[in-house]
């Protein structure tokens, strides 16, 4: 199995992307994507997560249709900056923008 592979199946990566996909779609949070997209250092990765993740908080609050957001988990942040450390920026920015931009079939949005 490739590492993007590994890499998209990570829970951690599947905790944000999920997280990114809400935001695109019920939020229009167009400038986490292309923020995330032009991340090329972990220090410059770090921060577009910090942004990111204001920014969600900010549509988490809100809520989309009566119900809460499901926020993503502290441990997920931890791992996924360790699969940075593992893997490099651009494997884990990979999957996580692919992961937001795939919708899966158990989810109902």
């Amino acid at each position: 199995m490739s590492k993007l592979a590994e890499l998209f199946e990570n829970e951690a990566v599947k905790d944000f992307g999920v997280a990114l996909r809400k935001a695109l779609r019920i939020g229009q949070d167009y400038s986490s994507l292309v923020e995330l997209e032009y991340a090329e250092t972990k220090e410059q990765f770090t921060e577009v997560i910090k942004r990111f993740l204001r920014r969600y908080e900010t549509l988490a609050k809100k809520g989309y249709k009566g119900t809460q957001l499901k926020r993503p988990r502290e441990e997920s942040l931890v791992e996924l900056m360790r699969l940075v450390d593992e893997h490099g920026v651009k494997l884990v920015r990979s999957a996580l923008i692919s992961y937001a931009l795939v919708k899966g079939g158990e989810e109902n949005e």
